[in-house]
């Protein structure tokens, strides 16, 4: 058996042995959207769940899912903010999407900092001096998506290729 590098030259070298093998390419596929799916909720920051809630995966065609995140503030989380942004590589696209949006007012703002400093026990007399703090200096990035797809991807690719090894033993 030649050497393969990487997922599409695996994928290539499966669909030689014929339609049935294609069946077992989208399962893994499935499986892979599945586990990052899964490894983001558990990587996801909680407060109170709703972020890891909102992550799904989605079927785009029989050989591609897209995993989400449905929260609006799932970006800011993964990526960070204002100064202390941290975009990791492959994923500027979906950053620059999120540049510079804007949702709710600062009113929102305070109201959600209110309820997050209640559920910590904190004094929320100040709150808005948080606010202040983190619109000036930002917030640090906490990565929970971009973590998942690394496994996932690095998983996804050693799974087909022992499936690849399991098929040339096969013949």
């Amino acid at each position: 058996m030649a050497s393969v590098n990487g997922i599409s030259e695996t994928i290539a070298e499966l669909r030689k042995f014929g339609s049935d093998v294609e069946k077992m390419i989208n399962a893994e596929t499935e499986a892979a959207a599945i586990q990052i799916e899964l490894d983001a909720k558990r990587l996801a920051p909680k407060n109170f769940g709703k972020l890891a809630q909102s992550i799904s995966h989605d079927k785009i065609n029989s050989s591609n899912y897209k995993v989400t995140v449905n929260e609006f503030y799932g970006a800011y989380i993964e990526f960070g903010t204002g100064a202390l942004v941290k975009v990791p590589p492959g994923f500027e696209e979906m950053a620059n999407s999120f540049k510079g949006q804007k949702s709710g007012s600062f009113k929102d703002f305070i109201a959600a900092m209110t309820i997050w400093f209640n559920a910590k026990g904190y004094d929320t007399k100040n709150v808005w001096i948080a606010c202040i703090n983190k619109l000036n200096n930002g917030s640090e990035a906490r990565p929970f998506l971009y973590p998942a797809w690394v496994k996932g991807k690095k998983d996804y690719e050693s799974n087909l290729k022992k499936m690849l090894t399991h098929l040339n033993r096969k013949i």
